[in-house]
């Protein structure tokens, strides 16, 4: 069953398709790397996660995904939280340079050949 949206929150279509993923990495906000308890999925525009950081929607961070299988390090450094709620975090990729989007396509291609 659906949550219903909190007051001030709005439904948005996914453009992009997400997949459960795992990986670790940082969350980084002012300057200080917070880590990710646990990564949820994973899509072209964004990622959900868990984090003991709490933040509020609007607030800028970066991101350092590091994913075992292929031995992949992504930079995300313009990044945005488009929610917050529990220990969850809904992260928009706002800009991701050519050599971390390379790689994020990568890892997508091997996330969409892996059977659920």
């Amino acid at each position: 069953m659906q949550q219903p949206l909190q007051k001030g929150m709005r439904k948005t279509l996914r453009l992009e398709p997400r997949f459960p993923v795992t990986f670790t990495g940082t969350v980084s906000y002012q300057d200080y790397p917070h880590l990710i308890t646990k990564s949820l999925d994973l899509s072209r525009a964004g990622c959900r996660l868990e984090s003991p950081l709490q933040l509020s929607a609007g607030t800028k961070v970066n991101l350092l995904l590091c994913f075992l299988e292929g031995n992949t390090l992504i930079l995300i450094e313009q990044a945005v939280v488009r929610w917050c709620r529990a220990r969850q975090i809904g992260v928009e990729f706002q800009a991701v340079s050519a050599t971390y989007q390379t790689r994020l396509n990568r890892a997508l291609q091997r996330l969409m050949a892996t059977p659920s």
